[in-house]
């Protein structure tokens, strides 16, 4: 089945996987802990918060101030993460940015003395899951970070499909790429063969391969976990503040 280049179709990579409206990766975790990353320089203010949290299961962690220059490591095993906003040079927003970068959906909870009203709506815009004044009521607080604590452990079944997806995609060699595109796209095997300028028996070896690595049977089942997992993907970007 000779063709020239001349009488093929062009065949362009879909971006509408591995990569967002903007491009993004979607950052999620491999494993989620069940505790609370709480950044402050001053512990002694958040020790009743810390006994209550304890005292109904959930793990506290002390990291100190935030630092906006670098990740940390405890962003990939708490639920939650609590932010005391009294230090200088740092705004809710970068902090929710900087999180972000690791950590996709994590809630993300500031507590602040006399905070400015447009840095707390801000931060609530740009995805922050609440914000309390100082002094706090240290039982009200808790209260929110267990529920914040129990959204993100919901949302593990989701970011968990999302990523074993976007990990078999990867996987993929160019030319599977290329045939995943085309199959979603309804495409015959002949359609493909043409497309690609190769013959159908190669069409159908590499389309075998595919399947097998996406751990499908059939083009149905291909699509189905597709729609799914770009459905969920646009859920989660949509929860992603501005770049």
């Amino acid at each position: 089945m000779a063709r020239t280049l001349l009488n093929r179709r062009s065949v362009a990579r879909s971006p509408i996987l591995l990569a967002s409206k903007s491009d993004r990766p979607v950052p999620i975790p491999g494993s989620t802990g069940d505790g609370l990353a709480l950044h402050t320089a001053d512990s002694a203010v958040f020790a009743g918060l810390c006994r209550t949290l304890q005292a109904s299961g959930v793990r506290v962690s002390t990291q100190g101030p935030f630092d906006t220059t670098r990740a940390s490591p405890a962003w990939s095993q708490v639920c939650c993460v609590l932010v005391d906003l009294d230090q200088p040079k740092v705004s809710g927003v970068s902090i929710i940015r900087r999180v972000r970068q690791q950590n996709a959906l994590l809630p993300i909870i500031f507590v602040a003395e006399k905070p400015v009203l447009r840095d707390v709506v801000d931060s609530m815009k740009s995805g922050a899951f609440d914000f309390f004044e100082k002094p706090f009521d240290a039982s009200r607080l808790a209260t929110r970070v267990e529920e914040a604590v129990l959204s993100y452990r919901r949302l593990q079944p989701v970011l968990a499909e999302i990523s074993r997806i976007e990990q078999l995609i990867i996987a993929l060699t160019k030319r599977e790429r290329q045939l995943f595109d085309l199959v979603l796209a309804g495409k015959s095997t002949k359609e493909i063969a043409y497309d690609l300028g190769i013959r159908d028996v190669t069409v159908d070896f590499h389309r075998r391969n595919l399947y097998r690595k996406m751990k499908v049977n059939n083009a149905v089942n291909l699509a189905i976990i597709i729609e799914n997992y770009r459905h969920e993907r646009m859920k989660v970007l949509s929860a992603l503040p501005p770049a």
